[in-house]
């Protein structure tokens, strides 16, 4: 296919398994624009591509295509670096074989694109089952243009929507390779913070998010030498150091807040919390904290003393008592920085949560008025809103 015969957009779909619904996927993904004017992208990772090809017959051969990786490596970075190096159309995205886009999505980010001048389209989401995720925290009064820091893009790292094809060359966009989880980490955020303009269509047509692909993320319980391989290699390397302070305190609390908390939280004071597992909280706290020490400060009181306790915990004991402390915070103490200033602070606790019920409320009229209705008008700049 040459780049004249290209289509306007492409999804690069991974699938491991012969058992994953890949058909719904494509037609989702056909059925998301114009005729011809999408391609999707299956790469078979590890899998003979004749029982997927199988499975795909009957639909448009010159918009569904299949390629094979046998690479032998339990990582989804693979297909999807290799389905982006293959990839012929001028914008592209990146899709689970899980999950569906909504009836007419790349047309809608097609056209968001279009209207704001934007080079990135980061799309809506939605569980499957109808409940929107309401990340990232975007101010809710604002253009279609969002800002990276102000509208706390680092909450969704996943890399979902369309983007121009030259961005991967232009910034180096590529997912880490040979990690089993937390592998489109870093890719998501250079994106996020690359300076290009970025649509966020939030009443648009959503991705959605299959059920068995939460299930089998919220089953998975790694030792966090391996949860952690993600964080370490982005703190470690060139581009969180370069960042400017504001931004990379932004993305220091998004680590501290949704990796090392929720890490030890979902594990809980009933875990027997190994020597390993404390050694690994210590070391990422203290590379994070090293790079953006103000990022702590940003952090509900009782998650910025159990961040410090984690840090120096020196038995299985010591993580448990911080842990039970933390659960028995207040709602409102857990809304509340320690130091009153902080309280207004873009990422402080208090803002991003006022933020979210404004947007859950916003949400839940709009999606009562009909499609044309809802859609954000697209706006040259950003204006400083109060959440």
């Amino acid at each position: 296919m040459t780049d004249r015969q290209a289509p306007a957009a492409e999804l690069i779909i991974a699938v491991h398994s012969a058992d994953r619904p890949i058909r719904r996927a494509v037609e989702s993904v056909l059925a998301a624009a114009a005729p011809g004017r999408v391609l999707a992208t299956v790469v078979c990772h590890n899998l003979e591509p004749a029982p997927i090809r199988a499975m795909l017959a009957g639909l448009p051969a010159e918009q569904v295509r299949v390629l094979a990786l046998a690479d032998g490596i339990r990582s989804p970075a693979g297909p999807f670096n290799y389905g982006l190096e293959h990839a012929v159309a001028r914008f592209v995205g990146i899709m689970g074989s899980d999950d569906t886009l909504e009836t007419g999505a790349v047309d809608a980010w097609q056209a968001a694109a279009e209207d704001a001048g934007a080079a990135v389209v980061m799309a809506p989401m939605r569980l499957q089952g109808g409940r929107r995720i309401l990340t990232p925290r975007a101010r809710v009064f604002r253009g279609m243009l969002v800002n990276p820091v102000r509208d706390r893009l680092a909450y969704r790292t996943a890399p979902l929507g369309l983007f121009r094809r030259d961005l991967l060359s232009k910034h180096g966009l590529a997912l880490t390779p040979e990690l089993r989880t937390g592998e489109d980490l870093e890719f998501g955020l250079k994106l996020w913070f690359s300076g290009e303009r970025i649509a966020y269509p939030a009443q648009g047509p959503a991705y959605v998010v299959g059920n068995d692909a939460v299930e089998r993320v919220t089953a998975a319980v790694l030792p966090l030498a391996e949860q952690f391989r993600d964080v370490r290699l982005l703190v470690a390397g060139m581009w969180f150091a370069a960042l400017p302070e504001r931004e990379r305190t932004a993305v220091a609390v998004k680590i501290l807040r949704g990796h090392v908390i929720s890490a030890a939280v979902r594990r809980g004071p009933d875990f027997s919390w190994p020597a390993a597992d404390r050694r690994e909280l210590s070391r990422v706290i203290e590379l994070v904290t090293g790079l953006a020490p103000a990022a702590p400060k940003v952090l509900s009181a009782p998650d910025e003393r159990l961040l410090l306790e984690l840090r120096d915990a020196a038995s299985a004991e010591a993580v448990q008592e911080s842990l039970r402390r933390r659960d028995a915070a207040s709602a409102l103490r857990r809304s509340l920085t320690l130091r009153r200033q902080d309280n207004f602070r873009v990422e402080a606790p208090l803002r991003s949560n006022l933020n979210s019920l404004l947007a859950a409320v916003t949400d839940t009229v709009l999606s009562a008025l009909p499609p044309a209705a809802r859609r954000h008008r697209p706006s040259p700049q950003h204006r400083k809103d109060a959440a």
